[in-house]
């Protein structure tokens, strides 16, 4: 190979290394969420509190497969192998595009399916399911559904939580200061999902440039053999 196909072989090397530790990095990090994912849940079965780890450790499985095909067609200039991994990474680019406009185009569905989400949690916060809105209104840093006055005006006594804590007693200047927490969770998914549509155009023009890369690095290796 030229200097410039074995400069492309090492870049690519590189690369991939990268993509695998963040591969590893998605699995141990969905493998926590699903340790501490709660009983979510529980609540309705229409929520389903473990789909986003689950995605997340498939979606760091995938990534560490492909780019251990890279990582070896590169350094062992094995022209299967890198082929593969152009094949792969350019499968992956297109499930990336598709990833990318099906959340631009449910996203308004999506914020609505997070409305009733932290509903059915508001309607279900008794003793019996152990007020899962104390966890959220800590999270959040929010009290109620829409405000306060859904404790204060229904006679019932507002919870340490929507001043921060599990404990003690809430004062009035705090909770009344609080937002309402279906505008909290809802502006969270928000921005959240804005990071993962743009972040994706970002990861998938990436996977583009590896495509590209594998690509030249198996023509330079066919045409040295």
């Amino acid at each position: 190979m030229n200097c410039l196909a074995g400069m492309v072989k090492y870049i690519l090397y590189i690369f991939n290394l990268i993509f695998v530790i963040c591969g590893i990095l998605l699995i141990v990090l969905g493998s926590i969420m699903i340790s501490n994912i709660g009983n979510i849940s529980d609540f309705d079965d229409a929520i389903n509190a473990d789909i986003i780890p689950i995605l997340i450790i498939v979606l760091g499985c995938v990534i560490f497969v492909i780019a251990f095909f890279g990582c070896c067609g590169a350094i062992r200039e094995n022209i299967c192998l890198t082929t593969t991994y152009a094949v792969f990474m350019f499968i992956l680019f297109c499930l990336q595009i598709a990833l990318v406009v099906w959340i631009f185009v449910q996203r308004t569905q999506f914020l609505n399916d997070m409305d009733t989400v932290i509903t059915t949690v508001w309607n279900k916060n008794d003793a019996s399911n152990g007020y899962p809105m104390d966890a959220v209104q800590i999270s959040f840093k929010c009290c109620g559904l829409n405000g306060s006055l859904d404790y204060t005006g229904n006679n019932k006594d507002v919870p340490s939580s929507c001043c921060g804590y599990m404990n003690g007693q809430c004062d009035v200047n705090v909770y009344e200061s609080k937002p309402g927490c279906r505008s909290e969770f809802r502006e969270f998914w928000a921005t959240n999902t804005d990071i993962i549509r743009y972040a994706g155009i970002g990861v998938a023009l990436v996977e583009l440039i590896a495509f590209t890369f594998a690509c030249c690095l198996a023509s330079s290796i066919r045409k040295s053999r």
